[in-house]
């Protein structure tokens, strides 16, 4: 091997690899991750995520021991979405030490998204509502008829277009019809359970 060529391999080796454009999130105290990207994926509080760049939406909830007793609670579930591309950020809750703070969290769902120099990202969440009573939740099926509802951190999908009021709705479907079930599942999901009952009583008394 010539000395050029020598010299040349060496500075090759020497030079640092480009980074690859990927967002790298670490979860705070509490916080613990069901599904990213539409696909079910557990992480839990002090570990990162490697993402790619773009639109990300992950199902999230904080898990802390409340009161006294310190009984290991869990928010509700939200929906997180925001866009980042080539950067490290953080995924944090506020401390909550009580039953209070917990259903106030659960009201303002005021999560709070950095990057390194502590400076605070934009981002929507919403609640990914939990229909009846389930052992298990089913987070990639659920969050799919999120996306399909339009809701708030809803991301688009296929076979959904978008109205002109921004809101997502699907492209087999007439659009009037499409909104009239997108707005009787919210309205029944943020129903009372009295309410719901009255609702049930009245569609059963209609179908007869």
């Amino acid at each position: 091997m010539t000395r050029l060529a020598w010299t040349t391999c060496l500075l090759a080796a020497l030079m640092p690899l480009p980074a690859l454009a990927e967002v790298q999130l670490t979860l705070g105290a509490c916080v613990n991750v069901q599904a990213v990207q539409g696909s079910e994926q557990t992480a839990s509080s002090g570990q990162s995520l490697t993402l790619a760049d773009g639109t990300q939406q992950l199902v999230v909830e904080c898990t802390t021991e409340i009161g006294r007793e310190e009984v290991l609670e869990s928010s509700d579930a939200f929906v997180v979405r925001f866009e980042a591309a080539d950067t490290a950020l953080a995924l944090s809750a506020p401390e909550i030490e009580s039953r209070n703070q917990m259903d106030a969290f659960n009201q303002q769902g005021n999560w709070k998204l950095t990057d390194r120099q502590g400076r605070e990202v934009a981002f929507t969440a919403d609640v990914l509502e939990k229909e009846g009573f389930q052992l298990v939740r089913d987070y990639a099926r659920e969050l799919a008829a999120y996306n399909r509802s339009g809701a708030e951190a809803a991301v688009a999908a296929p076979g959904l277009i978008t109205n002109q009021d921004g809101l997502l709705l699907d492209s087999h479907v007439d659009p009037d019809q499409e909104m009239v079930s997108r707005m009787l599942r919210y309205w029944y999901l943020k129903a009372d359970e009295q309410t719901r009952k009255e609702w049930d009583s009245w569609v059963d008394s209609s179908n007869q």
